[in-house]
């Protein structure tokens, strides 16, 4: 582990990931706000739509379609967090039809996507992915409605990782909701293979966002799991 000053003399710990990439980047929890201040990310903002897009999925019943709780949670999450970031220096925008939120003048795009159990576990072994497929069943059923993750490019620089500057490049809200809340973090991939991500540059651990009591005892029906799929390509620019 080791210190890395901000911008303000302020310092970030910073760590070493034992994942497959030795070099992953990994910020706790506790280092998170000022990182991600740093990206012109409140932390406050996506909390907000962490806790909206738990609200949709419980909001679903067992009467609903299998895959209202994961894609209520996946919508409500995208429409809040773009909503707040755009009340700043960042923009709404949809290439090939992927929700986006890119800023104006700092090198950063961020996108959402529900991921694996591993999502918000800064000594996981393997790090998160994108949320598959529950069965060839669900995967027929909700083919048309999979959002697909697109990427212009991965990064759109060369990502110096000095733990001082955030790396330029498409970063991802990753989101899962286990039993009693739901992990997240902001990562940077380091790269793309066959529909799923292969690894991290920059891990950023959110703080694990509950339920207020009175919700506590009512779990949403994606707890545990997606049932949404969520493919992950790279594109030329």
């Amino acid at each position: 582990m080791r210190d890395a000053a901000a911008g303000g003399g302020k310092k970030v710990r910073v760590t070493t990931s034992p994942q497959a990439y030795p070099d992953t980047i990994v910020i706790g929890p506790e280092d998170a706000p000022e990182y991600l201040r740093r990206m012109d990310i409140d932390i406050a903002d996506v909390r907000l739509a962490i806790e909206a897009g738990d609200i949709a999925a419980g909001n679903k019943t067992s009467h609903h379609p299998l895959t209202a709780a994961g894609m209520s949670r996946w919508l409500d999450t995208v429409g809040v967090l773009r909503g707040q970031l755009a009340l700043g220096k960042w923009i709404s925008t949809n290439p090939r039809n992927r929700p986006v939120s890119d800023h104006l003048e700092l090198p950063y795009g961020l996108s959402t996507v529900g991921a694996t159990e591993p999502t918000g576990i800064a000594d996981h072994p393997s790090g998160p992915r994108a949320a598959r497929r529950k069965g060839i069943g669900t995967a027929e059923a909700v083919g048309p409605t999979i959002p697909w993750i697109t990427v212009q490019t991965l990064r759109r620089q060369a990502p110096a990782v000095d733990g001082a500057a955030p790396p330029a490049g498409n970063w991802f809200l990753l989101y899962h909701r286990a039993p009693d809340g739901v992990r997240a973090e902001i990562s940077l991939p380091r790269g793309f293979a066959g529909g799923q991500f292969t690894g991290w540059v920059v891990r950023v651990i959110l703080p694990e966002w509950r339920p207020a009591d009175g919700a506590a005892a009512r779990k949403p029906l994606d707890v545990g799991g997606q049932d949404v799929d969520f493919e992950v390509s790279e594109v030329a620019s």
